[in-house]
Formats: C-alpha cells, structure tokens, sequence
C-alpha cells in the first residue's frame, strides 16, 4: 500500500498548510503531478477519527502534527485517526475519494505507471491506450479540462468555508441585523443559502418583521424567503439542539462535532456530506459513479455530479407521447411539444386547435344552434350544437296521441269531428274545444291558476287574474295582475332599499327587499394609508386602518449617503436625520450652513451680504443672501416719460409707472406760485391759482390762508364792505380805497384788543413773562404746587403721560382710552389724582400696597389739555418787591432780617 501511495507514509500523515484551504493536506502520502512537475499533496476527504470517543474530529485545514510510525495527533496525544487500510471500500461508499483515487486512478497514479485518462505529451497524445490499466480514454481530455466549469466554484466554496472558520474561531464574524461581532457562546442561526451567520435573538425580531405575503420571511443576506421562524438555536447541521463549544476541543464554535450529513447542493448527487459539521456550503462530492449523458446513448464512470454530454440529438419521447425531443443532448427534462391538433366541433361548423396529446381530444360544442334537421325530414332541430343524433320530432303521427290539452286523443277526435287522421309530422293537431286547463305560474303555491283558454297550441296566453303577492321583507302585501309577475307569488321582491348601516358603519346596505340581520359590507375601504403612497385593501370596516404591509428591502440613505436605515424598511418611513453639512451645491456659491436634508430644495441662505438697491441709490450692509432686493426708502427719482418730472415713488423694483403723468406742473405763474395743474404739453391753461396764502391783522394775532387768486376779492374783504355799508348807512364817510389792495390785512377784533391792553398793564407793572391770553388758568392746589419745588422731573413725566393719552383719546374711535402707571407712594398717587382732573380725566386706585397704582381714563369727548401746566404756573409766580413808603419827615427804620426759615414776605399772585 505504501508503494502505490507514494512516499511510504500512512493514511494518517497531515502537512501542516494555511488556513485559507488553498492547499490541501495529503491524505495518502506524496506524488508527483504529471502535468505540472511539482509536489502535490492529497485532499482530505471525511475521516473520522478512533479511539474510544465516537465523535469524529477530521476537519479540513487543522494543523496536525506528524509521527514516524505513520499515525498523526489531532490536539492530543491519545486521540488518533482510524486506519482504514485494511478496508479500501470504506471511502467510496461514503461518497468520498482520496487523493490516491480521485487523482491518481482518473491520471494513472497507480503503481506509479500510467493508467486511465492519463496525459501524455505531445509525441504521445495520438495513443488511445495507457500503460498498465488498459483502460479507454475518453477524449483525450485530462479531468481538470472537462471539468474547469466547476473548479473555480469548488475553490470558491473552500475559501468561504476556511474563512467562515476563522471568523467564527476569533469571534470576528459580523451579524447583518445588529452589525455588532457574533461571540463564540452566543446562540447563532446561519443561512443555507448564502452561509451568513447571525445572532439568534436579531434573527427572531427580523423574522417578525420581514414578513412576505405568502407567510414566509426573508434572509437579510440574500432575501431567500423561509417559511419557517426559527424556533431554537441549533448547530449548523441542525442535528444538536443548544451545541456547547469548548475552546480546547479544538472544534468550530457553533458546531456540533458529528458528521454533517446534509444532502449536497449538486443536481443527481444522492450522497450526504461525511465532513464534521461545519459552516459554509458542503464540499462537492468526490465519488465516482456511473455517469449517463442527457438522453441516456452515452455512459462512462465519472465524478458524481458530473454533466456528460453526448452531442448527438435527444430523441427522448415528449410528454406528448407521439414526438420525440429534436434537441441536442441536454440534461433535465426535454420541453414541451410544439406540435398542435386541430378538432372540430360536434355539428362541424367549426374547428380550434389544442396542443398535441398521444390521447386524442373528443369534439366540442361551439354553442351555435345545431343545422341539421330532425328524423322526420321536415323540421330543424331546436338544440344548441350536441354530441349525438338529434333529438326526435314532437309532432309525428306516433308522438302525438291527445290534443294540445290532453284532455281527449285524437282518435275521439277524429271520430267525435269527423276528421281525416294524420299523415304526417305537418298536418295540424285537432283540437277539442274544452278548456286548457294547464297549470300556469301564476297563484299562489298551494292554489296555482290555470289556463282559462279553449284547447290551444302553443304555449298559453297569459292569464287575466290578479294574484296576492307579498314580498319576503314585508314591505309589500297586495294584488298584482298576473301579466306582471316575473317570479313566483312566494317568491316576490319589493322596490324598496335597505336604510341600515352596513357593519362598517359609513355605507348603507341598499339592497332590495332585503330580509338579512347583520349587513356585513363587501366593498373595498380604498383610504389612503399612513405611508400616503398605497391605499387600504382591506374590506371597509370602522377604525384606523392599518399600517402599510410594504416593506422594501433596500437601504433608505439620507440625501449624502453618510445616515443609513437598514431593512426591512416600512412604507412611507422618512430618511434618517442626518447631521452632516448639507453637500448640494447653492446658486450663491456660499458655503453650506444646514444639515443634510431630504427635501428636494435646500433652505434659503442667510449669509450677511452688500446688496444694491433697486434704484442704486446706496449699498446696504448685513442683507440676508435669501434677500432678493431692498428700497432705501428714498424718492426714486428716474425720469419720466414726459421729460419734466422724476419718479416720485419709494425705490421700488421693476419699471416705473408707464401711464399719464400726472404731477402738478412746475411753471411759475405772474403772481410768483407754480401752475399746479397736472402735467400737460404746452401753454399753462388759464385757471385761478390755487396755492394758499398767509394774511393776518396788524398785531399778529388773526390769521388766515385764502387762495392767492381770492386774495383781493377774499371773503374778508367781503366782510370788511359789509361793514363800511354800514357806516355809510349811519351816515359816516368811507374810504373805499382800502378794498382796491391786493394785499389785504385783516382787522384786528376784541381779543387784539384786550391782548394790547393787558401788554401796556405788564409794563406799566414792570412784570416781566406776563400771560396775556385770555386763556382760562387752572388753579392748582398747594399741595400741588409742593410737590413741583420737590420733584419737578416727575410732576414733568406726569403731565407727558396725561398729554399724550388725552392726545390718544382724541385721535381713537373708541370713547375712552386707559394708562396705567406704575406703583408708586401716596403723595405721588395723590398728585396723579389731583392732576388728572385738570386734564378731565377719571382715575382710580387699584391692588394694595406696596403694588398700588392709578389707572387714568381719558374720555374722547370730555378730556382736554390744560392751557398751563404745572410746572410752568409754578415756574410764573414770582415774588414783586412792596411799593416804597417816600416820607421827608419820618425818619427811617431799622431793617430786621426774620429768622423763620421760610420767611414772612406775602406772595402776590398777580394774575391767580
């Protein structure tokens, strides 16, 4: 055995390789590869190992240690591998092949001589033969060349076993739900379809949430649908229910140390995987078998799984059974035949086609009435197209035995009448002259009515009765002429409509003559659902309807890409917020001060700019980028269209007004005021000046504004004529001359008067700042008048508050407006008091102290503002000097200075 195997070393040598699997370990010694020169070491395929533990531990790229005796260690000295040389069957009936017959029986590795399918070099490729096996070679073609499709995917699946291997031993495995590390004690479930591993906890919730119509659920991985959930953690065979890992053991976390025994992915392989459970997808089968082509003409031993392909055509019976498949040797199953056969139908009026079957097709009916005509030669068959003969004539000599009634036969009647018998199928029946009496439809069910008509044929006329007709709901109970029955008596409906709610309480049942307890209502609720893209299909019913069942299974990113929500994602779910700058670029050009943002238009930008005017008058600084234009509130002084005047209008955007202009015209008049008039082209027209001019009388005191053009013609000097009319009527001369001024004055009236009068008083009086109004002067109390030597900046604030809301009061359309002012003391509530009935007002206390205040109401129609304030009454009053006694004879007095702080001087009020 040593000799064929090459190197003398025993079945339980193993060479330490890498983990990636890329190089296999040598299961029965090294050999030569007799295409590529090098050293080529075995692939393990399914040991187990002996002693007395009967799990195996035999997995694929482990490190072994080597022992000159042949045997090898697998993580202890006690533990080693079972020696099967004495049984050379073992393997293969476990599936398996070993190096030394997977390679060297398919290359000629045997004996070291060359065997079957062996390669040789180019002065040899011409023989058919090999040395020593004698065997046939097929093609000429060496195994990897036929069989290069499914090397690349064996490699494949080699490196995603070691790799899941190595992750799951490390703890570096990722699950796709949580995204977080799977641990080596954690309760795992994995894929058999795309191999990812994940938590067992994050796979319930997933399961219960990514749910699909049929009832099954969907891998996050690759969205295989399960329809099952997992129930319990299971190793990756699903043999060992909760499996325990001990890190010594040497074993893959999660895995349950017995043969795997999972039936291979291959099509036509019946052999189960003899690997240690492990994760990822099971190694292709390495056993040879019987290898039949497509259609069956070519067979050859071969590995398991492997497509042999003839060339020549199929020629396997079609499930037809009559053609035969005219493809090219295919594996699985030939298509279906093409062929079609035509059938007629039972009358022969028509044919249609029908795919090609070994049973013939029976004919069908087409539904046209059938045209043939009945046994008796005379008269068409009524049916519809039937299988078979038709159906007799009813009005043969034989057939008809009575008259239309069946009240008497014919051969009576014949006798009774008189009549020739008849011959054939066309004479007419004789009829005896009695009454129908055939059982009509009409009546009720226990009395039916019955034909009143003489002996007819034919059927019979309608009946002239009424019938008692009461619908199933009640609703209508009474006679009905029997022409106007449709249905039976005890069968009748009734026009009217169902009023109740259905169970979905919004549509009512409408149905007519409805007789049912619960209506149940049976249209679609059609409401627009949370998501606002789907409607409700559920039938109508009362409540919220539900969320939207549409899950999409695609990541929803934010408009940057950097916030991601994983699937399953629900119907209308919003993109996650996300706090990176927004990436979109601004028409601006100024950098991006939002967060990244699903709607499609970003938020108008706030950057502080220098912007223009509409007018260009002036920049202005610190304007909002968002700003599309500012006025400076200036004239906007652009020409017009008539040439004479600018704009006038605040600085505004877009055109100036296009229509007439109509700004008074500038053009100085004789008397020296603009014409005024609107803008016009050409002369000014002749009209009277309109501009307002100042007159006053000789002391200052009257004045008026009168049109310039009524200046010499006003109705002052109307007044004035009027009164030297009656100094001409007195008797008295007048100087009419004075009305021929232009410029007139007005003439001074009483108050001019009594103002000169009381001016020569102040000075004859040497006062100084008299008053010399007539105006009425309020008197203020001394307390009062105190309280301004104390604080005249409050009796001040006072007097602008009163001014200021009697001001109001006069300007508002309500009656009355209300201040308040702040808490304050006594003696400054007091002088609020006092003050505000000097300006008409109403006021009044409110809250208690120290929060009191004084809330002050102006009346419109009643309040008013004092002639003279406080302070400046107070600021008149000053103290006159007595009159000096002038005496030549008496001696003059001492003069004593009081001591009194506040002096004993009187205090003349001159004008109190």
């Amino acid at each position: 055995m040593s000799e064929n195997r090459g190197g003398g070393r025993g079945r339980g040598y193993r060479r330490k390789v890498p983990r990636d699997g890329r190089e296999g370990s040598n299961a029965g010694g090294e050999g030569r590869d007799e295409r590529t020169g090098g050293e080529k070491r075995g692939r393990r395929g399914g040991f187990r190992r002996g002693g007395n533990n009967p799990r195996g531990r035999g997995q694929q790229g482990y490190n072994r240690q080597e022992r000159e005796d042949g045997q090898r260690y697998e993580r202890s000295e006690g533990r080693k591998v079972r020696n099967v040389e004495g049984d050379p069957d073992f393997w293969a009936r476990n599936g398996v092949m070993g190096e030394e017959r997977t390679r060297s029986d398919m290359r000629g590795g045997f004996n070291g001589g060359r065997g079957r399918n062996y390669e040789f070099n180019e002065g040899e490729r011409g023989s058919t033969e090999g040395k020593g096996g004698g065997m046939k070679r097929y093609g000429g073609a060496s195994r990897g060349q036929r069989r290069g499709g499914n090397s690349e995917q064996e490699c494949g699946d080699v490196d995603l076993r070691a790799r899941l291997s190595e992750q799951l031993e490390r703890g570096l495995t990722e699950c796709m739900v949580c995204l977080e590390r799977v641990r080596q004690m954690q309760p795992t479930w994995d894929c058999h379809n795309c191999y990812q591993v994940f938590h067992f906890a994050c796979i319930k919730k997933w399961a219960k949430t990514a749910t699909t119509e049929s009832g099954g659920w969907r891998c996050p991985g690759c969205q295989v649908v399960t329809p099952t959930l997992p129930r319990d953690y299971r190793c990756f065979c699903r043999k060992v229910r909760n499996p325990e890992w001990n890190r010594n053991e040497g074993l893959v976390p999660h895995s349950c140390g017995e043969v795997c025994g999972r039936a291979r992915a291959w099509a036509g392989c019946v052999h189960r995987c003899v690997e240690l459970c492990h994760a990822g997808p099971c190694p292709p089968c390495l056993a040879v078998v019987t290898v039949e082509c497509g259609c069956g003409k070519l067979s050859r031993g071969g590995r398991c799984g492997e497509q042999l392909g003839c060339g020549e055509v199929c020629d396997r019976e079609l499930g037809c059974g009559v053609h035969t498949c005219q493809e090219i040797c295919h594996q699985g199953e030939c298509g279906g035949c093409e062929q079609v056969m035509e059938i007629g139908c039972h009358c022969g009026a028509s044919a249609k086609t029908v795919p090609c079957s070994k049973v013939l097709s029976p004919p069908y009916s087409c539904q046209a009435p059938c045209p043939l005509t009945l046994g008796c030669g005379h008269h068409p068959c009524t049916e519809l197209c039937h299988q078979g003969p038709c159906q007799p004539c009813n009005l043969t000599v034989d057939t008809v035995t009575h008259c239309p009634c069946g009240n008497n036969t014919v051969d009576q009647l014949y006798m009774r009448d008189s009549l020739t018998p008849r011959a054939n199928c066309l004479d007419p029946v004789p009829l005896c002259g009695e009454t129908c009496g055939k059982i009509l439809s009409c009546g009720s069910p226990s009395s039916p009515h019955t034909c009143p008509t003489p002996c007819h044929t034919g059927p019979c006329p309608p009946c002239p009765l009424t019938t008692s007709v009461r619908c199933r709901c009640g609703n209508m109970d009474q006679e009905l002429a029997c022409m106007q029955l449709t249905t039976r008596a005890d069968d009748a409906r009734c026009g009217k409509r169902c009023q109740k709610k259905r169970s979905c309480g919004k549509h009512k049942c409408g149905e007519l003559c409805c007789i049912q307890v619960e209506h149940y209502c049976t249209l679609l609720c059609g409401r627009l659902l949370s998501c606002s893209l789907h409607r409700c299909e559920q039938v109508c019913h009362r409540g919220n309807c539900p969320t939207c069942p549409m899950v999409s299974f695609d990541e929803l990113t934010c408009q940057c890409g950097s916030a991601v929500t994983f699937p399953p994602v629900a119907c209308g779910t919003k993109p996650p917020d996300c706090v990176e700058p927004c990436r979109r670029p601004h028409p601006c050009g100024h950098p991006m001060t939002h967060h990244c943002h699903s709607e499609t238009t970003c938020p108008p930008c706030t950057q502080l700019t220098t912007k223009l005017c509409y007018g260009g008058h002036e920049q202005r600084r610190n304007v909002a980028c968002l700003v599309e234009g500012i006025s400076c509130g200036k004239p906007c002084g652009a020409a017009t269209a008539c040439g004479r005047h600018t704009c006038t209008r605040p600085c505004h955007p877009g055109p100036c007004t296009t229509v007439t202009c109509t700004q008074p015209c500038t053009v100085t008049r004789p008397c020296g005021h603009p014409c005024a008039s609107p803008c016009h082209d050409g002369d000014c027209p002749d009209t009277p000046c309109s501009t307002s001019v100042k007159i006053s009388c000789d002391c200052g005191l009257r004045k008026a504004g009168v049109p310039c053009s009524d200046n010499a013609y006003s109705r002052v000097t109307t007044a004035l004529l009027a009164t030297r009319m009656q100094d001409v009527q007195a008797g008295n001369s007048v100087n009419l001359a004075e009305l021929t001024k232009r410029d007139r004055k007005l003439e001074c009236n009483d108050d001019c008067l009594k103002i000169d009068r009381n001016t020569r008083m102040a000075a004859a009086l040497q006062i100084t700042n008299p008053e010399l109004t007539s105006k009425i002067i309020p008197r203020y109390s001394e307390f009062s008048k105190d309280w301004v030597r104390r604080d005249a900046t409050f009796c001040t604030m006072v007097h602008t508050k009163l001014t200021d809301l009697v001001k109001l009061a006069k300007e508002s359309k309500q009656k009355s407006r209300a201040f308040s002012f702040p808490c304050m003391n006594r003696d400054k509530r007091q002088l609020v008091h006092e003050y505000a009935e000097h300006f008409g007002c109403e006021s009044e206390s409110y809250d208690s102290e120290p929060k009191r205040n004084v809330v002050v109401t102006a009346l419109r129609d009643k309040s008013g503002v004092p002639s003279v304030s406080l302070v400046e009454y107070v600021g008149k009053q000053k103290k006159a000097p007595p009159p000096a006694q002038v005496s030549s004879t008496a001696a003059p007095k001492p003069t004593f200075t009081p001591l009194a702080r506040g002096g004993s001087e009187p205090k003349i009020d001159w004008f109190g």
